[in-house]
């Protein structure tokens, strides 16, 4: 069997580690990553390998030559264009005369190949994708497999409500030569995007390994460092080059250490290295070859490459020190940082906690590195959340933030586009959207001010205007939170899709910033009757003088200052009496007293976004929820609407509600671009518009002359609640394959989350994009029936939790 080694990535996320050289040809305890791929592949039987190269090729060449020095023959296939996985081993089809495996250059592993190429050969497919479990699966690709291997679902890098396995694709596949037939030449294609989809699609047999042992992506810097100290801790069976001393201390040919100098286990040093008395080298150090250690030095949890030096007193703590760097007496380095290749750091400076330094920097003496080329890594969370990005006033969400992630933005759109951008009326996110349209003219795009206002409104400017984007920055949470949240719509007045979101968080990890030229810097402008045409085609959307003939009477409640500028002109052109309900007397039940009492005819609670709205009958029953979505399924279709898009979580009712009115249920994940999706040609998105759904409630009561309370008696009866159920971050993906796995042979749908239809009802298992829970849903033909259903996969979860604690105690 031939193998095909993917060597061909810049390994963007890595920088500046990769600054200077391939991600393949990254040191793992002194040895680049891409060799012990080719120590695996020589010990399974492997000696004629074939690699594809694109990015810095000749640093590949230049040190495995023609292989014979590491015991194979290797040949080399250079792209001059990106063709993608696929397309780079379509580039080596001549080589590939017979079965042959695939398999990644920058990630580690000890998997045992010829157990797969067994299953491979077992099978009789044309492609087996080796798999293997891990705890946060977002970053692969996620697959379901039966009994006896098919591969039933598969997922790329999937958000969590798409997440049905923790089982991901280790980027390891066998393949007959036949498969080569549907890769096109000299084009970009991709083996989970493009190759898997078809071959699956045209059922042919796509079948998937679980394999045994140790498996790395080395996908980011945190990564990176606990790789090796993994390898330190004899977690993956690979070979250590050089002499173990004591208990997992290694020490390669060569080195000098002097008197008194403090190792603790696990450690590397590699060969030709001078410590000078007094040193500490700490657990978990990873030293490079022809380092010069001054005495008194202390290095902790800390990877060092080759040929640096460490001056007296310096302290390094979870740092990164590429090559051939200077460290004057008594510099500090701190959890986090990454020090590229050539940099100098002067006397008594300090590198900050998860600061970067690109490649040939350097720090006079003394100073304090905050910042530097590439802004803090937070590995472990994204930048978006569901609804964008989120943070603390002034201290995740600072203005200098804002600016590198506009700039980052603004890096996804062309020179001279334009976007839109709006606040809320308070003060620290005038600043923040100020900062941010800074950032976008550095990036040679325009920004359209909007001023103040709320989400909705800026989707209907950003359609007005046919601009290419819009940004919103608001208060977020309960009231007195310290968050802001900064909301991205695309040109159709859209949350952006999960791609887009991916290219800005690469650009703001990456700092892959375009800097406009002076004559290219992007312009400010304002446009400040946005208010009043909004205002106008909300009312255009209704017989407004049908509406004004009721003279309707309502208890209205606003829980934000710049709505206000909206609802008091709106009420005015519908002839609307307005009896206004502080939010603090709200919150002891006014609102419902007031209408129940009498006097209004229905009550509105508006969120100060203009999104969330809430009715109150004139009997005082509050409609919202599921609820509140019938209601606005029935106005919609009942004003001339066909589509609906629900989430699903709705009540299965609504599928009921659109038979008797000829209409038809949409259902999407639980998210606000997937609701508007197949609703887009509307003028206004109902259900992420509060107005909207006033208006077009106040249009069907007055053009029926009918009540609120019998406008809910056309809507079928249901039983439907929510439960939360707390689970670690790293168990999500684990207890969603052990769901799928119980679920076999049941009706289940994994639109969004896994649901189960059962006789009585159905249940949804979601879990959380912003938080370490499950959210379970479940319906019922009565309460008691949603609460046990709700009861038992809650009970599932926490078992599966609890199994496992007990598993790894």
């Amino acid at each position: 069997m031939k193998a095909v080694i993917l060597a061909g990535g810049k390994g963007s996320r890595l920088r500046p580690l990769t600054c200077n050289k391939p991600k393949p040809m990254v040191p793992l305890l002194g040895i680049p990553c891409m060799e012990y791929t080719i120590d695996l592949l020589r010990r399974t039987g492997i000696t004629e390998i074939a690699v594809t190269l694109q990015y810095m090729p000749d640093a590949i060449r230049g040190y495995f030559g023609d292989g014979s020095e590491f015991g194979v023959k290797m040949h080399y296939f250079e792209e001059h264009a990106p063709l993608g996985t696929a397309g780079s081993v379509k580039n080596a089809h001549e080589f590939l005369d017979e079965t042959f495996l695939v398999i990644s250059g920058d990630a580690l592993t000890d998997f045992h190949l010829l157990d797969a190429l067994r299953s491979h050969q077992e099978k009789g497919g044309l492609a087996t994708i080796v798999l293997t479990r891990v705890e946060t699966p977002l970053e692969f690709g996620v697959a379901i497999t039966e009994a006896d291997g098919r591969i039933v679902r598969f997922l790329e890098k999937p958000s969590w409500g798409e997440v049905f396995s923790d089982t991901v694709n280790t980027g390891i596949y066998l393949f007959e030569k036949e498969v080569l037939d549907f890769i096109p030449r000299d084009q970009e294609f991709d083996f989970s995007k493009d190759l898997f989809p078809f071959l699956m699609a045209n059922g042919y047999p796509l079948h998937g390994h679980i394999a045994d042992g140790y498996w790395s992506d080395i996908g980011n810097l945190a990564q990176y460092r606990q790789t090796q100290f993994d390898m330190l801790d004899g977690k993956v069976q690979v070979g250590i080059r050089g002499t173990r001393v004591a208990p997992r201390i290694f020490v390669g040919q060569g080195v000098e250490i002097g008197d008194g100098v403090d190792l603790a286990g696990p450690c590397f040093i590699g060969r030709d290295t001078v410590i000078e008395p007094g040193v500490t080298v700490g657990p978990y150090t990873v030293i490079g070859e022809g380092n010069l250690i001054k005495a008194g030095a202390s290095l902790k949890r800390t990877v060092v490459w080759n040929g640096n030096y460490i001056g007296e007193g310096v302290e390094l703590r979870g740092a990164t020190l590429c090559g051939n760097g200077t460290l004057e007496g008594h510099a500090a380095a701190f959890e986090g940082a990454v020090i590229g290749d050539a940099c100098t750091l002067g006397a008594k400076s300090v590198v900050k906690p998860q600061v970067k330094l690109w490649p040939a920097k350097r720090l006079q003496e003394g100073t304090i590195a905050h910042t530097s080329l590439i802004w803090g890594e937070k590995l472990e969370k994204h930048l978006f959340g569901l609804q964008g990005v989120q943070g603390i006033c002034n201290v995740d969400l600072t203005p200098d933030f804002a600016g590198r992630l506009a700039a980052a933005y603004g890096a996804t759109l062309p020179y001279g586009a334009r976007v839109v951008i709006s606040c809320d009326d308070d003060p620290f996110s005038t600043l923040i959207k100020r900062a941010f349209a800074a950032g976008l003219h550095s990036a040679g795009v325009h920004s359209q001010d909007a001023g103040l206002g709320t989400t909705p409104m800026l989707r209907h400017a950003v359609r007005l205007l046919e601009a290419q984007g819009g940004v919103h920055v608001r208060r977020f949470g309960a009231t007195g939170d310290d968050r802001l949240l900064i909301e991205f719509v695309d040109s159709a007045g859209l949350n952006i899709d999960k791609g887009l979101e991916r290219k800005i968080e690469n650009a703001y990890w990456q700092e892959d910033f375009r800097r406009a030229h002076r004559t290219q810097i992007g312009r400010q402008e304002f446009s400040p009757q946005l208010t009043e045409t909004y205002i106008a085609d909300l009312l255009r959307q209704v017989d407004a003088d049908e509406i004004k003939r009721e003279r309707f009477r309502i208890a209205l409640q606003i829980e934000g200052g710049q709505l206000a500028a909206v609802v008091a002109p709106l009420c005015e052109a519908l002839g609307i009496k307005a009896v206004h309900i502080p939010a603090e007397e709200a919150a002891h039940g006014e609102l419902q007293a007031t209408v129940a009492g009498g006097a209004c005819h229905l009550g509105v609670r508006i969120d100060e976004n203009g999104e969330k709205i809430a009715l109150v009958t004139e009997q005082g029953q509050i409609v919202e929820g599921d609820l509140l979505l019938a209601l606005q399924m029935l106005v919609h279709l009942t004003t001339g609407g066909k589509r609906f898009a629900v989430p699903v979580t709705a009540p299965t009712v609504l599928e009921l509600l659109a038979t008797q009115f000829a209409g038809e249920v949409v259902r999407t994940k639980a998210n606000p671009r997937s609701l508007m999706e197949p609703m887009q040609s509307e003028a206004f998105p109902m259900l992420h518009d509060g107005l909207f759904t006033w208006v077009k409630v106040l249009g069907s009561l007055a053009k029926g002359r009918r009540t609120l309370s019998s406008l809910l008696g056309d809507i079928p009866h249901f039983h439907i609640l929510r439960r939360d159920v707390h689970c670690p971050w790293e168990e999500k993906g684990r207890v969603m394959r052990l769901l799928i796995e119980e679920t076999k042979g049941e009706t289940v749908e994994l639109l969004d989350g896994i649901k189960v239809f059962t006789e009585s009802g159905w249940t949804l298992i979601l879990p959380d994009s912003d938080e370490p829970l499950f959210q379970v849903f479940a319906q019922g033909a009565t309460k008691q029936e949603a609460e046990e259903l709700a009861g038992s996969f809650a009970e599932k979860i926490r078992v599966y939790q609890s199994e496992h604690a007990k598993g790894r105690g």
